[in-house]
């Protein structure tokens, strides 16, 4: 799913899990993509989401919103491949480690 120019979002089937990687800023523009992604996600039968950051480049306070939400709502079944550079700092600076089950890589990697 296209969120804008220099954005993307896709999924993918890793065994038992949904895998959702966006590729680009995640911001009040493109945030809507990756709910609709996440959202599809979760239709799919599955035993774990993981959202995988590495292809992020930005995330802005609604991202950072989207990733609290979903920690709460799906618990253990939802994991986070923390993004490099900037999306990691911001991860640090907010403090998610402790609020987010965190992954070095999707199950399928």
């Amino acid at each position: 799913m296209e969120g804008g120019q220099d954005f993307s979002v896709t999924r993918r089937r890793a065994g038992d899990a949904v895998v959702v990687v966006p590729a680009g800023e995640i911001d009040l523009a493109t945030v809507h993509a990756v709910e609709a992604e996440l959202g599809a996600a979760q239709a799919e039968p599955h035993t774990e989401i993981v959202l995988d950051l590495r292809s992020t480049t930005f995330l802005d306070s609604t991202g950072i919103r989207l990733v609290v939400q979903l920690a709460r709502d799906l618990g253990s079944a939802f994991g986070v491949v923390r993004g490099v550079g900037e999306v990691a700092r911001v991860f640090d600076l907010v403090g998610l480690d402790g609020r987010v089950r965190l992954l070095d890589a999707p199950p399928d990697e």
